[in-house]
């Protein structure tokens, strides 16, 4: 099977390399990357800097999209998808505004969509997911998806470090990108516990309705008093639906000594979903970084060339995202004055007026 992948950064240099380590076991052929022209020097006769090059190449069975962003990864995945071509992307941005579309685009044209890596780096929660929603219910979804942000909290609350020390060290092991604002502010978990969501509950989420708070007030200060009230403070996205009405969020949780989630540190992941049948399942592994994110990729390619890669998703159901005026959780909030508290039945305008909250599991 002759290979075309786009983006030659830090997952698609993982992409490259751990192909070139089942090339023969699997009869793969890196054919052409596409990147800029100045990696030239690495990619050789390989390289290409129009996409067409790959899109419209008939030789080229299956690709691999890990660009990051939306309009140029969009372009891609769509006319790959049309010429019939099997794409694996770990872009969680594009998969979560187009998953639907792109799913119809792969059955009509015969070919597959896979984004295992799209959430949770190497983690295997995509495919399980759906598997287990064919004899499950599945109502409630939540965790660590971000292993930036998790890392960050953790060198913070570990070794004493600064929000800007702890952000600095991840961007220097490869942690964080340049502008980390996705990570910090919550919208890459956004997208993540929305596909989550939209193929637990079957039917479509606007990133636009989800509730996002982020990290960058957090300080020393404000981790030592959540740790005194005994508790550990994690980023966490977290989704419950009851019949239609979903109440999905990313906000900074605290989650008390002993909790699952507590032990979950550094750039690792822990996703679990409850089903109707089979209780709590839980998903634990790397959550950030090219190699876990890259075998996530290959898993997915590995099922290609093994034909077991059909997805199937149905948008059969007309959901309705956080329209309740009063937050059903509970809140340790700390005011502008530093006075802190628990709270329970607040307004989300109260909370962003105070100087920082968190979400309270008990």
């Amino acid at each position: 099977m002759k290979l075309g992948l786009f983006g030659y950064g830090t997952i698609g240099r993982g992409v490259y390399s751990l192909v070139e380590n089942i090339k023969k076991k699997y009869n793969l052929e890196m054919k052409k990357v596409f990147d800029l022209p100045t990696k030239k020097e690495i990619l050789g006769d390989k390289l290409v800097t129009d996409i067409n090059d790959i899109i419209f190449d008939e030789e080229i069975e299956t690709v691999v999209e890990a660009l990051g962003g939306h309009d140029v990864p969009y372009q891609v995945i769509s006319g790959c998808l049309k010429k019939g071509k099997n794409v694996i992307t770990s872009n969680k941005e594009v998969v979560s505004m187009h998953l639907e579309e792109f799913l119809d685009i792969a059955h009509k044209n015969n070919c597959s969509f896979l984004f295992e890596a799209s959430v949770g780096g190497g983690i295997p929660i995509i495919r399980s997911l759906i598997d287990n929603t064919k004899i499950n219910e599945v109502n409630d979804i939540y965790g660590i998806v971000n292993g930036t942000t998790n890392y960050i909290l953790t060198k913070m609350s570990d070794e004493n470090l600064s929000f800007e020390e702890a952000l600095e060290l991840a961007k220097k092991n490869g942690f964080a990108e340049a502008n980390p604002t996705a990570d910090l502010e919550g919208l890459d978990g956004v997208r993540k516990i929305n596909i989550l969501s939209s193929l637990a509950y079957q039917g479509n989420i606007s990133n636009d309705d989800i509730y996002h708070y982020g990290i960058t007030g957090i300080d020393k200060n404000i981790l030592e008093l959540v740790k005194k009230e005994g508790y550990v403070l994690k980023f966490v996205a977290s989704s419950h639906r009851n019949g239609n009405n979903c109440i999905i969020r990313v906000e900074p949780t605290m989650v008390p000594f002993g909790h699952p989630l507590s032990a979950v540190t550094n750039e690792f992941n822990a996703i679990m979903f409850t089903g109707s049948t089979n209780a709590e399942l839980s998903f634990y592994g790397k959550g950030a970084g090219s190699i876990p994110t890259a075998s996530a990729i290959i898993a997915d390619l590995v099922s290609i060339v093994e034909k077991r890669s059909y997805i199937e998703y149905k948008n059969a159901n007309k959901l309705v995202v956080n329209k309740q005026d009063i937050n059903p959780n509970e809140y340790y909030v700390i005011d502008r004055t530093g006075k802190a508290k628990f709270e329970s039945n607040v307004t989300d305008e109260h909370l962003q007026a105070a100087k920082f909250y968190a979400r309270v599991i008990k």
